[in-house]
């Protein structure tokens, strides 16, 4: 009678453990991709959103274009003449593409701007 307890058990486990492991598999664990066209803008301070934003395309390989989520997460200034501005995508499983962009700066650039 124990004996068909404890292979009860481990056949539970197994299909347990083979469940557990078709569901981390069929998971959506990819960020979304930044691109950049066109040319740079020039960073000015007080620049909007908008304007950094324009030439900014995100998209992800299960939800196609997720554009739409862009935001700026931080303008850093590096005190030489620009500003590494991080952008930040995010898809539909909430997995957060993010990259950098040096940007020429003109006009007082040269602390960090939240």
């Amino acid at each position: 009678m124990e004996k068909k307890i404890v292979i009860i058990l481990c056949v539970l486990d197994v299909i347990l453990l083979g469940f557990s492991v078709f569901l981390y598999v069929g998971e959506d664990r990819t960020p979304p991709v930044i691109a950049f066209s066109g040319d740079a803008p020039v960073y000015r301070e007080g620049m909007d959103e908008e304007d950094l934003l324009e030439g900014v395309a995100a998209m992800d390989d299960r939800d196609g274009d997720v554009t739409d989520s862009l935001l700026i997460e931080k303008i850093s200034g590096t005190g030489e003449g620009t500003v590494i501005v991080t952008y930040v995508a995010r898809d539909e499983a909430n997995n957060v593409g993010k990259i950098s962009r040096i940007l020429e700066a003109r006009g007082g650039a040269d602390r960090e701007v939240e």
